[in-house]
């Protein structure tokens, strides 16, 4: 992942060259490939580059165009370049060699402002306009390349990363109370927020417009429910599916470097790997598959064997002809390390703990060579939704008869009795939303070690809750996968995971976030989502040939999305006790107030090495304990 940062004066007078030196100088980890900057009296941009694409590694950035006058700075790869082609009447020739940044360049000059509609693929990208001092800033429609910015009186800063702004001399350093306290009951926060205060992030799906001294948040565009389709028969979208699903994995090996790709033996980063291994091109280095295993030595009670994903995972790759696999345990690693290197990455706590879970594959992925790592992630929120709502909407419309013949799937191998079919049909009734439930929720969110001192103080029950009621009253079946796909603890992960891999020159890519793929999955009919009392049935028929009937009609994969998380906290728990213990030791910090004393005496206490129980207050105390000086200012006596 490349980085880009920059300054435009919005009052006139200036700035310092050293300023952007500063944000460059603090941005250039991990070797790029080439670093660069370009600035004239009203605008400064800068560029660390980090080659992926073919059509990248003779591109120079930043970059201006003399004879439009602009310049742009850019971390883009582009996925319909021959479909802008057309539009822009470039030939194929011309193509060939044309890097991503100067296909936007192109779709700028002929629709300036409006270009993104016309773009897909993962992009963040800043264009100058020197005649008109204008500027202009996009990300792409699902966030996929991180982006922040500062609006200062004077200045606007952005940056790929908090540090690139950080670095300034003139930023102020104060804690956003609302995010710290979203971040500390895990819900989701505002799109824009971020750790500090004045430091907004660009919301995906936006561009920003600077000019005359203003500055102009635009949305450009926002997933919504399409058109139902015309009648076809279920092979035609079957059919169709595929074809996008195909296009979408395809379009993210494009890669002048080896290419991996995550594997959990489930079927979404299975089917990945899968089309992934078709496509490669015959004169490209096979794929790499790298598999978080549990190690061999497993902790009593928490880890069991049938935990242990390898069977499926080997099985994909003796059906995918996969030579590359490379298995990956967490022996070695401790929790406060990981999380160590994952704060001193993002210059921030972080709201998804994925990253800290995940750094060992980043690092063996560099030593492989890797620069692109594909990833599953999103399928579940989205095209391979189990989509139990189908059913529950059969219920509400009083479709028992339709209902009770899905659920009996007479005449497939999933044929239940009638009678146990009616059974399944009565569990099936909506559940109310009491009292009850709402106290498990609160008992839920205690249970992050929080002090409930702490929780009166800033009505932190009432926050949580009224988020978790949201998400269990939401009716609108469509619109409920819409949010789940685009809510921000879903964006955290993926600005985390691209930073903290970002750093090893690795670009973390998404097939299932295609914004076609989605818009296709969005218009089928609803049966072809769930049938027979089978979720995911539209990817997993699509599937069929492609991968193991095992691994395609599996419905037992466990939540252990993480194989061996015990043994991160385990290898750590001496470390743990010895830092936690000053909570009760000093009754006076900042960390007493926000932490339970019993909820750390218990853990104190406790005799189970894993700790998997305090997860969630371990997490949050290192992070936190990283910023001591500035995080106390707020909850000072």
């Amino acid at each position: 992942m490349s980085t880009i940062f920059g300054i435009i004066d919005k009052s006139g007078q200036g700035f310092d060259r050293q300023w952007l030196e500063l944000m460059g100088a603090d941005l250039a980890h991990g070797n790029p490939d080439h670093s660069g900057l370009w600035q004239n009296g009203n605008a400064g941009i800068g560029n660390l580059q980090v080659f992926n694409t073919p059509e990248s590694l003779k591109e120079i950035l930043p970059h201006e165009d003399f004879e439009s006058g602009v310049a742009i700075c850019s971390d883009s790869r582009i996925d319909n370049r021959s479909q802008l082609a057309g539009l822009l009447r470039i030939n194929e020739g011309e193509l060939r060699t044309m890097s991503d940044s100067s296909l936007i360049l192109k779709a700028w000059q002929k629709w300036e402002t409006g270009c993104c509609a016309y773009l897909r693929g993962d992009f963040s990208f800043g264009i100058y306009d020197i005649r008109s001092y204008r500027f202009f800033l996009a990300r792409d429609h699902f966030g996929m390349r991180p982006l922040f910015y500062y609006d200062h009186p004077r200045f606007f800063i952005f940056s790929t990363e908090l540090r690139g702004i950080l670095a300034l001399p003139f930023f102020n350093r104060e804690v956003n109370n609302v995010w710290l306290l979203d971040f500390l009951i895990n819900v989701d926060r505002e799109a824009r927020d971020t750790f500090y205060k004045g430091i907004l992030s660009l919301p995906p799906g936006h561009s920003i417009t600077i000019g005359n001294g203003n500055v102009s948040l635009d949305k450009y565009w926002e997933l919504a429910l399409p058109e139902k389709q015309e009648k076809k028969t279920d092979r035609e979208y079957i059919e169709g599916y595929k074809t996008l699903f195909a296009k979408a994995v395809k379009d993210r090996t494009r890669s002048a470097y080896p290419v991996g790709a995550e594997l959990s033996g489930g079927l979404d980063s299975s089917s990945v790997v899968s089309f992934a291994q078709e496509q490669m091109p015959a004169d490209h280095e096979q794929l790499h598959v790298f598999a978080r295993v549990l190690p061999d030595r497993k902790l009593p009670d928490q880890e069991k064997d049938n935990d242990d994903e390898t069977s499926g995972i080997n099985l994909v790759c003796n059906f995918c002809g996969i030579g590359n696999p490379h298995l990956i345990t967490m022996e070695g690693e401790k929790i406060s390390d990981n999380i160590s290197s994952v704060v001193d990455v993002l210059r921030s706590p972080y709201a998804s703990n994925y990253a800290a879970y995940n750094l060992a594959i980043h690092h063996k992925a560099r030593s492989a060579g890797i620069r692109t790592m594909l990833s599953g992630h999103g399928g579940d929120q989205m095209v391979t939704s189990p989509a139990a709502f189908v059913y529950h909407d059969y219920y509400k419309k009083h479709r028992y008869l339709t209902l009770l013949n899905e659920i009996q799937a007479r005449g497939t191998p999933q044929e239940l009795p009638i009678l146990q079919s009616i059974k399944h049909l009565l569990n099936m009734r909506p559940a109310g939303n009491g009292s009850g439930k709402k106290r498990s929720e609160l008992k839920k969110m205690l249970k992050y070690g929080l002090n409930p001192e702490l929780v009166r103080q800033y009505n932190l029950e009432h926050n949580y809750l009224k988020q978790r009621e949201t998400a269990i009253l939401m009716t609108s079946n469509l619109q409920e996968l819409i949010l789940k796909i685009t809510n921000r603890h879903m964006n955290d992960r993926i600005e985390t995971t691209a930073l903290t891999a970002g750093h090893d020159s690795i670009e973390y890519r998404y097939p299932m976030y295609d914004v076609d793929l989605i818009g296709y999955y969005l218009s089928v009919p609803d049966e072809l989502r769930r049938r027979f009392r089978v979720g995911r049935y539209l990817h997993r028929i699509a599937m069929q040939g492609h991968l193991p009937e095992p691994i395609i009609w599996r419905q037992d994969k466990h939540v252990t999305i993480n194989p061996g998380l015990s043994l991160l906290f385990s290898n750590d728990s001496i470390r743990i006790k010895e830092v936690l213990s000053e909570i009760i030791r000093d009754g006076e910090s900042c960390f007493s107030r926000i932490f339970n004393p019993e909820a750390v005496n218990h853990l104190l206490l406790d005799k189970d090495p894993n700790m998997l129980n305090y997860k969630s207050l371990i997490n949050k105390y290192f992070q936190l304990y990283r910023f001591k000086n500035i995080v106390e200012n707020i909850f000072a006596i």
